[in-house]
């Protein structure tokens, strides 16, 4: 299913409101101006519909654009990001 990710202030999020989001992912940046992935998190009624897989796309998506790097320091985010070939590449270590 796919969703209306909006962007907020240090985070991505799917909902009305970005104080209670149906779906986050939450960010910062680093000291180089990339983009450090903390937290990922989709709401049980939203749980196996491809959600949080559609916000680390869409912060690829975001990161690409801006020409930065992702350091993910979610286990979610880095799973995704290492199994696809152009993510992973986007990978900041």
């Amino acid at each position: 299913m796919a969703v209306d990710i909006k962007k907020g202030e240090n985070m991505l999020f799917v909902g009305e409101d970005e104080l209670d989001p149906q779906a986050k992912m939450v960010f910062e940046t680093d000291a180089e101006g990339d983009y450090v992935v903390t937290h990922t998190e989709v709401s049980s009624d939203m749980d196996g519909e491809g959600i949080g897989t559609q916000l680390v796309e869409t912060m690829a998506d975001l990161a690409a654009q801006e020409k930065r790097k992702i350091t993910p320091r979610c286990s979610f985010t880095r799973s995704v990001m290492e199994n696809d070939d152009k993510m992973r590449k986007m990978i900041k270590d």
